[in-house]
């Protein structure tokens, strides 16, 4: 069990949420909350099912509008080079070879399994399993860099983040898709009131999202690891295509309620349940 906070190194801290014995806690130094739950700092292992069981649906269609938004918003130049880092089965990188045709790309994964099918079913051969820091990318050399929904799964963040601003250039920048830790642990605790704790139920994901980022903390990691700027946006939530019209609806309205929070608030109150972080070099 880890009691060493992994963004100040502090051993101060107290229990917020306790996941199936999982304690999730909170740093009384700088208040980054973390997982007690010690996972390999690079594991490989989220991709490891058998390939039928894969969620196309969600990992392809119900992404499609958050990635055209990110596309539209981030890569207005006609032609650079990114590369997306923890891509998993490729869909991101698909839909800009698609639609971004003079843009070079370039993939890495730690699941040999997702990148097999990223090959083999995307058509996509810019990408590779392994740690993006042993890649032999050049310095200042990159536009734009994305992580989605890798961040929280990774205990030590600073290493990665140092290398990665490394190999960026002047100017570029770090794209960061993480859940929203305060509206994530207000969730969890409604679960809870409602149901009891249960195996199996989603709450804070305590064996995966090792380390859980408010906009707060997301600036404290920003500035370790030597960038010049961390900007929030409020974006297009992902959509379940096999939901209900219901439950799609609830969650197009709570999206244009919270953007429209953001904004009146001078971008200072973020009640969306996830955070995209842009860091600028």
């Amino acid at each position: 069990m880890n009691k060493i906070c992994y963004l100040c190194g502090s051993d101060k801290n107290e229990e917020i949420f306790n996941e199936n014995g999982i304690p999730i806690l909170k740093c009384k130094n700088c208040s980054h909350v973390f997982s007690s739950f010690e996972q390999a700092e690079h594991y490989d292992g989220y991709w490891n099912e058998s390939e039928e069981s894969y969620d196309l649906e969600w990992w392809d269609k119900a992404h499609r509008n958050i990635y055209e938004e990110f596309i539209s918003k981030f890569m207005k130049l006609n032609e650079g080079y990114l590369v997306d880092v923890g891509c998993g089965l490729g869909f991101f990188l698909k839909l800009l070879k698609e639609k971004k045709v003079n843009w070079k790309t370039l993939g890495y994964e730690m699941s040999e399994q997702a990148v097999k099918f990223a090959k083999e079913k995307n058509g996509l051969d810019q990408i590779y399993s392994g740690m993006v820091e042993k890649s032999g990318i050049g310095k200042n050399s990159i536009d734009i860099i994305t992580l989605w929904d890798v961040i929280e799964h990774i205990p030590k963040p600073q290493p990665l983040l140092n290398y990665l601003h490394s190999i960026l250039k002047p100017g570029g920048i770090l794209f960061l898709q993480t859940p929203n830790f305060p509206i994530q642990l207000v969730k969890a605790k409604l679960k809870v009131m409602k149901n009891g704790m249960k195996e199996g139920i989603h709450y804070l994901e305590a064996k995966d999202h090792i380390n859980d980022y408010s906009m707060k903390t997301m600036i404290d990691l920003s500035q370790q690891t030597n960038f010049k700027s961390c900007e929030f946006h409020v974006m297009t939530p992902i959509l379940s295509v096999a939901g209900s019209k219901k439950g799609v609806l609830a969650k197009k309205s709570f999206y244009h309620l919270t953007n429209a929070i953001w904004n009146l608030s001078f971008k200072n109150i973020n009640l969306n349940n996830t955070l995209f972080a842009v860091l600028k070099k």
